[in-house]
Formats: C-alpha cells, structure tokens, sequence
C-alpha cells in the first residue's frame, strides 16, 4: 500500500520535485503560505491527486531566493535586491519615500500583518506586493513616528519645520506644554486621531491637518493608553474624568468609586456587573464601543479555574467567568446548568465534554478555544509520512 504524504511549511519549495515523487504517493496533501513552482510542476500538480492549500502559489525561475523577515523591517532606496528575491515579511513593513525602484526589483512582496508607505507609492505596492493585512499611507514629505506621540516639553525640544505622521494617534494633554512655541517652529501633524485637552485645542487644532479626527478633552481629563480596571486606587491616580483608549473593567465592589467619575471616554468595551450597572448609566458624560453586563458572581483574571455545580449554585444568577486563562468544566454538569448559569467572556481555553460543547458555545463570548476532553481519537488507514518546517524543498 502507498503510504500518503502530508507537508505543511511557511515556505515550500516544489520547483525540483519529480514525478516519481508524486507517484510514490496515494495521497498528497500540501500546506504553505507560499509555494513556489514551475510551468513543469503546476501540470504535475494537475495531474496527480494533490490537495495544495496556500495562501500564494507563484510560479518562478529555479534561480529565485526567498527571503523571509519575521518582526519588523523597512524598505528604502539601499535596500535592493541582489538576486531575483520574493520578500515575506511576517510583522510590519515600514516603506521608505525613495524606495520606487527598490520595490520594483522584488519578484513579489508579501506582508502577512502591516504595511506602511508613502502616498505616492501606494501604485507600486498595490502592484508589486500582497497585503494581508492594514496598508497604512502616509504623506511622502512626513516625519514617520511610531505609535501613540505625545506632545510635550520633550518633543517640544527636538521639534522642527516639518510634517510629522503616526498611524496612530498624537496626544496633547500636558498642561505645561509651550503651544505657542511649537507652533512658532513651524511644526505641523497628521494622523489619523488626535486628542488634545481643551485649553491647548485653540493653538494646537490649527497645526493639524484637516482629516485628522480630533478628541479635545475637558480641562482636568486623564489619558490612559491602555486598558483600565476602575479601582479606588485608579481613581487616586487618575482622577474623576478618563479618557481610556483601550477595555474599562469595573467590579462590583467599585459600584461606589462611578458615583465620583464625571466623564468616562472608553476606546474599547466597559465590562461591569449587574451590581454596578444603575452606577454607571449615572455618569453624567460617557461614551464606549460595548457595554458587557456581568450576572452572578464574577470569576476573572484567573490562570486556571474548574468550574462546579457547587460553584454555579452560590448565587441566584450563577457565575460570570471574564479574563481567565483556562477553565474546565466538571464533567458532571449538565447542558441545561451550563446555558443557565455560566456566562464566559475573553477567555483562552475552554476545557469540556461533547456532551456540554454546544451548550458551552451557546454562553460564550471571544473564546480561542473550546477544547473537548473525550472526543475521539482520529485514525490512518495506511502510514503517513508527515513534513513540517519553515522552508521546505520537496
């Protein structure tokens, strides 16, 4: 009996494989990214039973390299190529404003996360290069910055006459801040956002270009670039106003800190308990993308939790189990204590039986996985030869 071939490969390259190879085989099943291949290859492919998935398939000379760049890289004028080359980049490609003729020696560039280049070439790149991903542009005469910029008295500092441009945001609430100064510079931003706090809005809008959404903060508001649990303790720091770009999470013991939060802008989602919710719709000034009511007890941030009937029978409205890493459900709870008294939300596994797998998909929210713990085992018929790696040549 054949024995069947299974590859699966970032990288696989077919450009030398023979026939005898595909005919040595009953069944074949081939897995990349980027398969490269020749016209004698692709009639091989046609003619024998080969199950290829691959997110590109390029047909290339046997002299062509592949170079692949995982993290973050950059393309500009001193970056040609040597050879014939396909470029992968798995991270960001930051593309510099002279890097035309750069871009046009590639064979093919493919970016599996996000690009960033100059407008003026987002033709070529369009032509040239496959985006799986964001395709951020930038204007060709800006100062490319990274991230979340704030504007203060270090910036102030190194400023000059030019353009500046982040993907992101800039940020001005640094009551220090000489805006005056900075604009006698010449100093001037575009971005896709900009938050800036009232009593700098007057001198600071005008140096931003006109497509760029503006936040202007009351005077006294906080800017938090992150997520937040909304804590007395985050209320010391921070104060009653907020501006938070990421997830606000309140528990139920901090029902009594909303009653001082005056104004609470919130990015992402606010996840609060039942407890809490009349607290919160009585901030006077608010505004998020979800608001998630917990019910029952809450369950959170945990590494690892085994869920009982014991545990679901504490409170009337059962349990909500937010932020964990693992939870496993006991085996003898059944599909109709599931639906009725869990709730899970932004956890990474789940542990369970078939018999509760429907009922666990039913209760949950952004789960990665729903791992069922007795399912059967897969069986070959006949031996499997099996080839993993991140470049292979077949």
């Amino acid at each position: 009996m054949k024995k069947n071939l299974n590859v699966t490969a970032a990288v696989l390259d077919l450009r030398k494989v023979s026939e005898e190879t595909f005919a040595s085989y009953e069944d074949i099943k081939l897995q990349a990214a980027l398969v490269l291949t020749t016209p004698r290859v692709e009639a091989l492919l046609a003619k024998y039973p080969v199950e290829m998935e691959a997110a590109v398939s390029q047909s290339c000379g046997e002299d062509t390299v592949v170079s692949i760049v995982n993290g973050k890289s950059s393309l500009s004028a001193a970056h040609k190529p040597e050879k014939d080359t396909i470029l992968m980049v798995n991270g960001k490609l930051t593309i510099a404003a002279d890097a035309a003729d750069t871009l046009r020696s590639y064979n093919k560039i493919i970016i599996n996360g996000k690009a960033v280049c100059p407008e003026s070439l987002t033709a070529v790149v369009n032509e040239k290069a496959m985006v799986n991903g964001k395709l951020s542009i930038y204007p060709d005469e800006a100062v490319v910055l990274n991230g979340t910029v704030k504007l203060d008295k270090s910036f102030l500092i190194r400023a000059q006459d030019r353009l500046y441009w982040t993907e992101k945001q800039f940020v001005a609430v640094d009551a220090k801040l000489n805006a005056d100064a900075l604009a006698a510079k010449g100093t001037r931003f575009a971005a896709s956002k900009a938050v800036i706090a009232e009593p700098l809005a007057e001198k600071l809008v005008p140096l931003f270009t006109e497509n760029t959404e503006l936040v202007i903060l009351p005077e006294g508001a906080a800017f938090v670039d992150d997520d937040l649990k909304l804590t007395p303790a985050a209320l010391r720091r921070y104060g009653c106003k907020l501006y938070v770009t990421g997830d606000v999470n309140i528990p139920a013991e901090s029902a009594g800190v909303l009653e001082k939060v005056e104004y609470l802008h919130v990015g992402g989602d606010v996840t609060i308990t039942a407890a809490a919710e009349d607290a919160f719709y009585a901030i006077s000034d608010t505004d998020y993308k979800e608001l998630r009511v917990l019910k029952g007890r809450l369950v959170n941030d945990m590494p690892m939790v085994r869920i009982t009937s014991e545990m679901l029978n504490l409170d009337a409205d059962g349990i909500s189990c937010t932020d964990c890493a693992l939870v496993t459900l006991d085996k003898a709870l059944t599909a109709e204590e599931i639906v009725e008294k869990l709730h899970i939300s932004d956890c990474a596994c789940i542990r369970c039986t078939m018999a509760q797998e429907a009922a666990v998909s039913a209760v949950s929210t952004d789960v990665a996985q729903i791992k069922v713990t007795d399912a059967p085992e897969e069986r070959d018929d006949g031996e499997t030869v099996r080839r993993m790696g991140a470049q292979l040549t077949l």
